[in-house]
């Protein structure tokens, strides 16, 4: 017999408590036998495991493959009746209990409560709706308002229901932000709470399989993390399809019935770690009215190019537990590999990019500047005129580089990498500690959020505006350090 609950590894979640949910009858695609199973839940952390029991008593070798080790999709009635089809399935474990019975182990990345599929070509969806916990402030509005004190109103809230704001659309799909919002109606309470959960409501022209829907989700969260600097998470989920509705009487409409999805795309810890550092508004990239003036089909193309990029960003912005050196070089190698991705990747290519940039260059400069862009790349691209050229920002915008010209900070922040990734010695006296390290970092954020902005399409006026916006807290800092140096 199982155990009331056990512990979890799919997917990359460690240790996951899984309860005891349900006994019931599975087929495998709804096809062939049917075998009795018994499934585990943790909704809280995303945790679906389905045991599927073949006795094998008359037969006592069973093959490790007499089921798949990658199922699309299993359907299943408990024993009360309850239907639930399991999606993405991957066999997580296998057990042979000699003249007892078989155990294969599944993990599900989507459970479907209330509804049984015929096939894989049933499993489409018109919508999907996400709560997204934690990002409240960055959305900047609300379904509840304060009201001042007026004769004809004594309210001091009022609820001004928000309508959903499009974030994307063209002729597939289009994505919103929406809030969803609690009305309590019995008032005869001590303590009433309020409650507003963000979502994201992804609509669809036409019939998408679930993970077409996730994808789309990733990319708007992806988003909203560069926004924010951290980590989101999300919650609730709810699916519908046109082909499941509720009907009350033969004349009336149908109704459709929204499908509660169990799904493991949640992660407990971040959700933890997420309430220990509250983010204030004025911390973010963009906003959500922002977010519309720049182009999601534009960043579309090239998402997945900049993933590697990111993940460096959201880690070390939001790690608290990193050293500085450790966020020094996330910043850097996250510089680095934006360069050779999106700019130039072999030094032929770089080359021709410095020699067409030089040509909008005076003469009396052009000299100086394949050196600062070229000098010390002979057989590859070195990591100093990388960021070399990413400070020249195609001689449009001008970064704050604290003591150092252009050269002089692209070569301590390569001498920097170098002394922390190599260890040598000889460069212990050349690179930057303490007090200059934190400022390099902030200085590195600084050009890896300009050319973020820029590549999801925002106007150049707001990325300029932006990014000093952001370098003035660093800069005030090193003034008055300064100041108080120069004073002692």
């Amino acid at each position: 017999m199982f155990l009331n609950s056990l512990l979890y590894k799919f997917g990359g979640v460690d240790q996951v408590e899984l309860k005891f949910s349900a006994s019931g009858f599975w087929k495998v695609n709804n096809s062939g036998d049917e075998y009795t199973g018994d499934l585990f839940l943790n909704e809280k952390e995303g945790g679906i495991v389905l045991y599927i029991r073949i006795p094998n008593k008359e037969n006592p070798i069973i093959s490790y493959l007499t089921l798949p080790l990658e199922i699309t999709f299993i359907t299943g009635t408990t024993i009360n009746g309850a239907e639930i089809t399991l999606v993405n399935c991957t066999r997580v474990s296998t057990e042979s209990r000699v003249g007892s019975e078989e155990v294969f182990g599944y993990g599900a990345k989507f459970m479907l409560d209330g509804v049984n599929f015929n096939s894989k070509k049933d499993i489409l969806f018109s919508s999907m709706t996400i709560s997204m916990p934690g990002i409240i402030q960055w959305g900047d509005v609300s379904n509840y308002v304060r009201n001042p004190w007026k004769k004809d109103n004594n309210s001091i809230i009022d609820l001004k229901i928000v309508e959903p704001i499009e974030i994307f659309s063209n002729s597939s799909y289009s994505v919103s932000y929406y809030l969803s919002f609690s009305d309590p109606f019995d008032l005869m309470k001590e303590k009433i709470v309020l409650n507003q959960t963000p979502h994201l409501d992804i609509k669809s022209h036409l019939l998408l399989p679930i993970n077409e829907y996730i994808d789309i989700a990733n990319q708007i969260k992806r988003l909203i993390e560069i926004a924010v600097g951290s980590p989101l998470n999300f919650d609730s989920m709810i699916v519908e399809n046109p082909n499941i509705y509720y009907e009350f009487e033969k004349n009336e409409h149908r109704h459709l019935r929204p499908l509660k999805v169990i799904h493991a795309y949640k992660n407990s810890d971040e959700t933890r770690l997420k309430k220990e550092r509250i983010i204030t508004k004025h911390e973010y990239l963009f906003t959500l009215s922002e977010l519309k003036k720049a182009n999601f089909l534009q960043w579309q193309n090239v998402a997945d190019t900049m993933e590697p990029i990111l993940e460096l960003y959201i880690d070390s912005i939001y790690n608290k537990n990193l050293s500085i050196s450790r966020h020094f070089l996330n910043m850097v190698q996250a510089l680095e590999t934006y360069h050779a991705r999106r700019i130039a990747d072999s030094l032929t290519d770089y080359k021709k990019r410095i020699e067409k940039l030089l040509l909008i260059r005076p003469d009396v400069f052009r000299d100086k500047d394949r050196k600062l862009l070229l000098g010390d790349s002979k057989k590859f691209v070195v990591l100093k005129n990388r960021l070399a050229d990413l400070l020249i920002a195609d001689y449009k915008f001008l970064f704050h580089t604290g003591d150092f010209n252009i050269d002089e900070l692209a070569q301590k922040i390569a001498d920097t990498r170098n002394y922390y990734t190599h260890y040598s010695h000889n460069l212990e006296y050349k690179a930057l500690k303490d007090e200059e390290l934190i400022t390099g970092f902030h200085i590195l954020r600084n050009i890896l959020e300009f050319y973020l902005l820029k590549e999801l399409g925002f106007e150049e006026q707001f990325i300029h505006e932006r990014i000093r916006e952001r370098i003035k807290p660093v800069i005030t800092s090193n003034e008055i350090r300064k100041v108080d140096q120069e004073r002692n």
